[in-house]
């Protein structure tokens, strides 16, 4: 898998005991005339649910153990990934670059 955690990535993931999960989620997103869906890349620190535990693969990379769902293996050699951080309103949360995102165009207009 072609996957980096930058070191802020890292320092912030050893502080929440070193495990990450990668997947990708559906998630709903603004659009001019109508709700949409897109697959949007998720990651979250902590191990999947025991349940789809059977869906992941697991790998260390840079000190972090990773479960990436295999969804994902499918992108895993097309594209580079990156973990890292990035700050919001009032704290730091994980994002992870580099995976395809779906078109966000409505097919109804111009402005998407």
């Amino acid at each position: 898998m072609n996957l980096t955690v930058t070191e802020r990535a890292q320092e912030y993931i050893a502080k929440d005991g070193g495990i990450i999960t990668i997947r990708i989620e559906k998630r709903l997103i603004p659009s001019c005339c109508k709700l949409q869906t897109a697959d949007v890349p998720v990651v979250q620190l902590g191990t999947p649910e025991e349940h789809e535990q059977n869906d992941f693969q697991v790998f260390d990379i840079d000190g972090v153990r990773i479960y990436a769902h295999n969804s994902l293996l499918v992108h895993s050699d097309q594209v580079f990934l990156s973990i890292d951080t990035q700050l919001n309103l009032f704290d730091r949360t994980l994002v992870v670059y580099g995976l395809p995102t779906s078109n966000s165009n409505c097919g109804i207009c111009t402005s998407c």
